[in-house]
């Protein structure tokens, strides 16, 4: 069932208010390759951000954006898609609606405080080099796989 956007996230601002954690399903390139469509991101109540944290936002009314915090300021914070290569978003922390806890990709958990998101917060972001070449690989072999099973279903 594919739900718009305005009431699912009506919806998933309510239930983050009570306190509770909420489960949608990601899409999009943004923030590949740490969050690819498909996967399931767990949101929470946010407490206390820090950079690396990903994060709902909702800068304009009707606009949400599920992002990493790059820097934080005193009322505004930076935010970067990991498959962005170039484009910021300033946003003010009021926009801020709920952060990702965990992202499930079939079997597999990607916790917050797992290795994997430590080590991709710190070398992701920060590495332009990286980014600009590892995404350019990882949509070509996406291409490829796609071209690959269309080719053998013919």
């Amino acid at each position: 069932m594919i739900v718009p956007n305005d009431i699912l996230f009506s919806n998933v601002k309510d239930a983050i208010r009570e306190g509770k954690d909420v489960k949608i399903v990601a899409k999009g390139s943004s923030m590949l390759p740490f969050i690819r469509t498909g996967d399931t991101v767990v949101l929470t109540k946010p407490h206390r951000l820090r950079t690396g944290m990903i994060v709902l936002v909702e800068p304009q009314d009707g606009i949400y954006i599920l992002h990493r915090i790059v820097k934080l300021m005193e009322n505004d914070m930076f935010l970067y898609g990991d498959g962005n290569l170039g484009n910021k978003e300033l946003v003010p922390y009021s926009s801020v609606i709920a952060v990702v806890k965990m992202v499930k990709r079939g079997k597999k958990e990607i916790n917050y405080n797992s290795l994997l998101w430590k080590l991709s917060n710190k070398l992701w972001p920060r590495n332009k080099f990286l980014r600009k070449y590892t995404l350019k690989l990882y949509r070509k072999t996406q291409k490829f796989s796609k071209f690959v099973s269309t080719s053998s279903e013919n």
